[in-house]
């Protein structure tokens, strides 16, 4: 028995049969060939969502910002922020288009900033959130696309609407300013925020001073033709050559919680808060100043046309030139209070020159205008390299608080100076002008550059930025006392200053 069990032959399982690289690669196909080919939406977002290989974050080598660079997120902030004054030197004409009366024109500029605002508030938070490449390209296209509607509509009500769902996606230079802060080095933010914050002022002056004088001599749909070319060309260069980088949240934030934490970030922050003040009185000054000094020129003694008072513009266009050398120089090697101390002396200098003179010579408007536009400038960069080192994780909240609190100072100024002006002439509105700037010197006055508490001059009175390296440790070890009290967190506070 044993010998023929032994003998008995096994049983011959069948064999499996094996899936060949052939037929599966067949299948794959016909799979593919069964899914629906993409829409033209999607290619579009594909190619709009594509990073060129250059501009690719890469963690062991991060994106150096160049000069180049900067010199492109100016570029872009200037003709993206002038979209929203194109209209103001030309309401006139834009009431006689579309048949209404010049009070009911006026709605265009109102909404300009009203949805300019509501862009601050409901968008520029998003960029602590959002991988910011792809979403200020996002929001450059749908800005010059809406744009196309303004240059064909014949309809007051549309180009009103599309005029404030234009100015909503304008605050592309907002999220660029923290970026430029997350880019430059420390020691170099100043220069770097100082070409930025060049192109929006100018990008302020220039389109009335283009507006005009296009408006002179061809139609007023010229300029915002021009204008929608200089959107698509913003997004070619931007989408070419503006880097990717992180988000600085990645596992996301509550988009209601990122609107709370605005006033959280606002309140627990006493630099925070005398930079948003400062700035509501200096926004408010140079609004003030250049809104009624169109009805001083246009006025007696001097009578000067629309196109001779638009060329205005070009002293507020020189002294922004000298901004970027004024900070390589000075504002990156001083600690920001005293250059916005500073900031505020030239302006207050230039309007006391131009209020108690301007009413007989038009030298004093002319000294005004410089001084105020350089010292304004002055004080902007260094309040804003100076909040963009308290939080790095929030910037682009710190931004959003800083620039409602000035955007409330524009308002401000505008509206007293206008109704000052018709009270009591150009002397009166200017003097409210010097009344604004002594404010900032006093808010200014009551809380030094290292004090942590919100009034006090605890720290010293060092007026250069190498007069802290000795108090690094102490300032350090302060911060980590007071995390505990602090309701955002200053994890990223910690390592930039390590940085």
């Amino acid at each position: 028995m044993p010998s023929s069990q032994q003998g008995t032959p096994k049983p011959e399982l069948p064999p499996t049969p094996a899936t060949s690289s052939l037929s599966v690669t067949s299948l794959e196909r016909k799979n593919a060939s069964s899914s629906p080919p993409p829409t033209t939406w999607q290619k579009a977002w594909s190619i709009i969502s594509y990073t060129p290989k250059r501009c690719r974050y890469d963690p062991a080598n991060p994106p150096h910002f160049t000069i180049w660079l900067n010199l492109l997120f100016a570029f872009a902030g200037a003709f993206t922020v002038a979209n929203l004054y194109y209209s103001h030197p030309i309401l006139h004409l834009l009431a006689g288009e579309f048949g209404v009366s010049n009070e009911r024109a006026s709605l265009i500029p109102t909404l300009a900033q009203a949805g300019y605002a509501s862009g601050l508030l409901f968008l520029c938070p998003l960029g602590d959130v959002l991988p910011r490449r792809l979403y200020v390209l996002a929001l450059v296209l749908f800005t010059a696309t809406v744009w196309l509607g303004l240059c064909l509509t014949n309809s007051f009500s549309v180009f009103c609407f599309l005029t404030f769902l234009s100015s909503v996606t304008t605050v592309t230079p907002q999220l660029m300013l923290p970026l430029v802060g997350d880019l430059a080095p420390p020691h170099r933010r100043a220069t770097a925020l100082s070409f930025v914050s060049s192109g929006l002022m100018l990008g302020l002056l220039f389109a009335r001073l283009l507006s005009g004088a296009v408006t002179e001599y061809t139609s007023w749909r010229n300029i915002y033709w021009l204008s929608f070319g200089l959107q698509y060309l913003i997004f070619a260069l931007l989408w070419l050559f503006m880097p990717d980088y992180p988000s600085t949240n990645p596992d996301g934030i509550n988009y209601f919680r990122i609107l709370y934490s605005i006033l959280q970030i606002f309140f627990a922050h006493p630099l925070l808060v005398q930079a948003c003040l400062v700035a509501f009185c200096t926004s408010a000054t140079f609004t003030g100043f250049w809104t009624t000094l169109t009805f001083l020129l246009s006025g007696p003694p001097y009578e000067y046309s629309t196109l001779v008072i638009g060329l205005f513009a070009l002293i507020g266009i020189a002294s922004m030139v000298l901004g970027p050398l004024w900070s390589l120089y000075i504002t990156d090697r001083l600690i920001p209070l005293f250059s916005v101390v500073l900031g505020l002396f030239i302006c207050l200098t230039g309007t006391c020159i131009g209020t108690y003179t301007g009413t007989f010579t038009v030298a004093g408007p002319i000294i005004q205008a410089f001084f105020l536009d350089f010292g304004i400038q002055t004080a902007v960069i260094a309040n804003r390299s100076a909040i963009y080192s308290i939080l790095p994780q929030a910037r682009n909240r710190v931004n959003t608080a800083y620039m409602i609190i000035a955007f409330c100072g524009q308002l401000t100024g505008t509206a007293v100076g206008n109704h000052v002006f018709a009270v009591g002439g150009w002397k009166s509105s200017g003097s409210t002008s010097v009344g604004f700037l002594l404010v900032a010197l006093l808010i200014c006055a009551v809380r030094g550059p290292r004090e942590k508490r919100w009034v006090g001059w605890k720290g010293g009175w060092a007026w250069r930025k190498v007069g802290d390296v000795a108090r690094k440790g102490d300032e350090e070890k302060g911060d980590k006392d007071k995390k505990k009290d602090d309701p955002i967190g200053e994890k990223s506070q910690e390592a930039e200053e390590k940085g």
